[in-house]
């Protein structure tokens, strides 16, 4: 077991530093042994690695691996911020939030923002994405790697077909489940769902480094990215200034219960929902300069 959990940490260095460095960190783990002690520091040295790359280090990867990684960064962060504007969704779904958007001019001008951004962001992400995959696709009966990736894409999308389609059916018969119940529903759903997602991001990153890919596919990839990412920055200022206008303008309707319980209320939901938001958006962002600028390297 602390054999596996070394080889994991290990695995947890950036791409960089694996491929300059890994035979150095294999043989230390052969040195060092594993003991939960060195696994511990195999994982500090992969998190401090990832905070403070090395320029050297870094810039020593290929420009279109580069554009890769970014891109591949993005597209998971992008799914996690997904899962977040879903929980806005559903947490402002009622008529009365629509009738505060109305009445208030910040609360519905922050709401029309975080709209318009959201489907900028998945205009980029589709026309960004297109290429890749059909290039992907294409290569795909003669490359394993490529196929091995499309086929875990697939299996991912299937088992959350299958999920969504179970809890529709257990959902619609007769009796209803009871509100314990259906929120235990939607919290298994939502979990398998977050699940299914970062498996088709790993699956495609995966396909990504596979492939052969075209610098001007992967320019495009990393200016759309960029997008992405901007477009996440922003849809997290306009949910901030919805909460402030929220909980400034229609106090009533903040402290509303919200939640399969009632716990916790309006306010709480979209901080939470904020505090998600930020912490995609910031790797998000990081991912995509590090993309943008592998692909203006020359």
């Amino acid at each position: 077991m602390n054999a596996r959990l070394a080889r994991l940490a290990l695995a947890l260095y950036p791409l960089a530093y694996r491929r300059r460095y890994g035979e150095e960190m294999a043989a230390l783990v052969e040195d060092q042994g594993t003991s939960p002690r060195a696994v511990a520091d195999f994982a500090r040295g992969a998190f401090r690695a990832h905070l403070r790359p090395e320029p050297a280090v870094a810039e020593a990867l290929p420009r279109g691996d580069r554009i890769r990684l970014g891109v591949s960064a993005v597209l998971l962060c992008w799914l996690l911020f997904g899962a977040a504007m879903l929980a806005f969704a559903k947490t402002t779904e009622e008529p009365a939030f629509t009738a505060a958007a109305s009445a208030h001019a910040v609360l519905g001008g922050a709401h029309l923002a975080l709209q318009l951004l959201f489907v900028l962001a998945w205009v980029a992400f589709l026309l960004g994405a297109a290429p890749l995959v059909v290039l992907a696709l294409a290569q795909a009966h003669r490359r394993p790697g490529v196929r091995r990736a499309a086929l875990a894409a697939v299996g991912c999308v299937a088992v959350l077909i299958v999920a969504t389609a179970a809890v529709v059916l257990v959902a619609n018969r007769q009796p209803a489940p009871d509100h314990g119940s259906g929120a235990a529903l939607l919290a298994g759903w939502t979990c398998i769902g977050l699940a299914c997602a970062s498996g088709c991001a790993l699956a495609a990153r995966r396909g990504l480094f596979a492939a052969t890919m075209p610098a001007p596919a992967l320019r495009l990839a990393a200016a759309c990215a960029t997008v992405v990412a901007a477009a996440m920055a922003g849809i997290a200022l306009a949910t901030l200034a919805y909460l402030v206008a929220l909980v400034t303008s229609a106090t009533a309707l903040a402290s509303t219960p919200n939640g399969p319980f009632g716990n916790p209320d309006v306010r709480v939901s979209l901080l939470l929902v904020l505090a998600v938001m930020v912490a995609a958006a910031v790797p998000a962002a990081l991912a995509a300069r590090r993309a943008w600028r592998g692909a203006i390297a020359r």
